[in-house]
């Protein structure tokens, strides 16, 4: 039995009246690597801000013992724990792109957080985390989130900490690359002696690799089996003619350095149609989505009805703001953090659809909220107040009731726990019912591309190496 490194006794924590975690006990030794999982909003990410220190005001906390190595970390001055917290605690956060400064290089950020500076240890670092020593000379925005979150996983890492907090790690990758970066994770934390606190979704991969795997229910933590889920195999149809929505002809885009990140890609995204767009971390995904939202520029030709993308920005950007929603990995962005969800809401029928009754606002949103099966309790709520999976619901109210043509989801379901993925999912496929909406989804989830799309696109390297098309499943 090796040295234990974080001991907690009898953790309470609760919002206001609502407790989250009670009488919880947990304890973790050197290399070992603990996964945590549960449902969203059931407690998972507050155990972590415990144990950090790092208590949102409207928590309250306590525990009759928090103990980390031989530190009594409930009464440690601030200073002292910022210290800990930089050298022998390594965090790896849930979004990279929340947790990078947007205004440094990776390598700056890298360089500031080492306790001693070495050039040749951080590149080693990367190299560890499988990313090639021209990513620190780049900025966050310029990384997809795969990549992001390996430069997460290096910063963590880096300082040879003595325990590893890791909050959905995995949320931005592809299948395998999650398996790798476990992989990764598991063999330096065995190597190292580190102890490591996984939270994550990813049940299989948790089975798979974590030394002792905990279910958080009802404030406490419990031991199950796992339960494997059964995948759904690839059918191909022949091609039917379609409308054609976006008319990609050569497009791609470059790194600054001159780099590609889509290389010439010439596809057909049909309208009125869920259109699936797969492939792994950093292929070019995220990207697509970008160009065709109208965010970053591009080079060759895109068509919507006849008309260049780039006429309709330069002349008509604000039409197509409306006429193209796009939906965001981090549901949170879609939302200002001091606003109720209600009063986000009606931004877009006050600005776009120019609807000047309060009361008709209003009476929209319910009607709205009635059809896709939401909480009138989450209106008066603000953003950080919901769950992944409610907020995620909400973003999707937010950007139909602007009246898009086009909805496009980038990776809306990556950092939720599968019962959640399937409540966004059903939202999504009302919205295909009722609307004759054009959806791109963006997700590295075969299974769940799968349950709502009729046709694929599948990037490797920023090119498009195949497209399918699905049987449409009959109504019954």
């Amino acid at each position: 039995m090796g040295t234990t490194v974080f001991d907690v006794k009898q953790l309470n924590a609760s919002y206001g009246e609502e407790l989250v975690l009670k009488n919880l006990d947990f304890s973790i030794v050197e290399g070992e690597v603990i996964g945590i999982i549960g449902e969203s909003g059931i407690g998972k990410s507050t155990f972590l801000e415990c144990i950090l220190g790092n208590i949102h005001q409207k928590v309250i906390m306590n525990a009759t013992k928090m103990k980390f190595l031989e530190e009594n970390w409930l009464n440690l001055d601030s200073k002292k724990r910022r210290e800990y917290l930089r050298q022998d605690i390594g965090i790896i956060f849930q979004n990279g792109q929340h947790s990078l400064d947007p205004l440094f290089t990776i390598g700056q950020q890298l360089k500031e957080l080492m306790v001693q500076p070495e050039p040749q240890k951080i590149i080693e670092t990367l190299k560890m985390v499988q990313l090639e020593e021209k990513v620190l000379h780049l900025y966050p925005h310029e990384l997809s989130g795969g990549m992001l979150q390996r430069v997460m996983i290096a910063m963590a890492f880096i300082n040879q900490p003595k325990l590893i907090i890791a909050d959905e790690p995995f949320s931005a990758l592809d299948a395998p690359l999650q398996m790798e970066m476990m992989q990764l994770i598991v063999t330096v934390a065995k190597h190292h002696k580190v102890a490591t606190i996984m939270v994550t979704h990813q049940q299989e991969l948790a089975y798979q690799f974590c030394t002792k795997v905990l279910t958080l229910e009802q404030g406490q933590f419990v031991e199950k089996e796992e339960v494997l889920q059964e995948r759904i195999p690839f059918v191909r149809d022949t091609a039917v003619e379609k409308e054609v929505f976006f008319q990609l002809k050569n497009v791609s885009n470059h790194y600054q350095s001159n780099d590609a990140i889509l290389q010439s890609v010439t596809v057909d995204i049909p309208k009125y149609k869920v259109t699936g767009i797969m492939g792994h971390s950093g292929a070019g995904k995220t990207t697509l989505a970008k160009i065709l939202s109208g965010f970053i520029p591009y080079e060759g030709s895109i068509e919507i009805e006849g008309k260049e993308l780039r006429e309709l920005l330069a002349y008509e950007k604000q039409i197509y703001y409306r006429r193209v929603q796009y939906l965001f990995q981090n549901s949170l962005l879609s939302f200002n953090p001091n606003q109720t969800i209600l009063k986000s809401l009606e931004e877009p029928l006050r600005f776009m659809r120019r609807i000047k009754s309060h009361t008709e606002r209003i009476r929209m949103i319910k009607e709205l909220f009635t059809s896709l099966e939401l909480d009138f309790d989450w209106l008066e709520k603000y953003p950080h107040q919901l769950s992944g999976g409610q907020c995620q619901r909400c973003a999707i109210a937010r950007a139909i009731l602007a009246q898009p043509e086009c909805l496009i989801c980038d990776e809306i379901t990556s950092s939720l726990d599968d019962t959640n993925q399937e409540k966004v999912i059903q939202v999504l496929q009302k919205v295909k019912e009722e609307t004759n909406m054009t959806i791109l989804f963006i997700s590295h989830n075969q299974s769940l591309i799968e349950s709502i799309c009729l046709n694929v696109i599948v990037l490797t390297e920023g090119r498009l190496v195949e497209k399918i098309d699905f049987v449409e499943k009959s109504k019954s």
